[in-house]
């Protein structure tokens, strides 16, 4: 019973962070291998994909195109250390090239910054912004630990579809 109320805690907490934190840390990797680090403003959908605006000129946006496994780190900055939650993402992440797609990018966005919508054509050629997609492949939470009076961070991965039902309002 311990381990099924652990994971309800786990993903409480994650869909709390998920659906409160809008800032996002990306990493993105180079083709030279250098490693990058970028703020985004990122939305998720109802199937747990993630969906940022960016300039295609930009340095994780190159380097996504490079490089398209990419990490996503959405925590709370506001909290003191050993407070806060996050929830650590990998996956591949890419240009949103087809334009219902685009337009989808483009709404869950706007609804996550209570603004209208902005055209799909101004994410697509001759214009310099973009949209783009993170789908997860694995996902994590922090869970704080303590072992003979030390304190640690210990990793626990989510299952997927649980957390998908959990940020989209079903029961985990």
């Amino acid at each position: 019973m311990a381990d099924r109320e652990s994971a309800r805690s786990y993903l409480t907490g994650a869909r709390r962070t998920l659906t409160t934190i809008a800032n996002a840390a990306l990493a993105t990797v180079a083709a030279d291998g250098t490693p990058w680090n970028s703020a985004v403003y990122v939305a998720v959908d109802d199937t747990l994909t993630f969906f940022w605006r960016s300039h295609k000129t930009s340095a994780h946006s190159i380097n996504l195109a490079a490089r398209p496994d990419v990490s996503l780190l959405v925590f709370d900055s506001t909290l003191p250390d050993a407070t806060g939650h996050g929830v650590y993402i990998s996956g591949r992440a890419f240009e949103i090239l087809e334009r219902p797609a685009i337009e989808h990018a483009l709404k869950c966005v706007a609804t996550r910054r209570h603004e209208s919508m902005k055209s799909p054509d101004d994410f697509m050629a001759p214009f310099v912004r973009r949209a783009y997609a993170l789908v997860p492949e694995r996902i994590w939470t922090n869970v704080l630990r303590e072992e003979d009076g030390h304190y640690f961070d210990e990793r626990v991965e989510l299952d997927r579809d649980e957390l998908c039902r959990a940020v989209t309002g079903g029961q985990p």
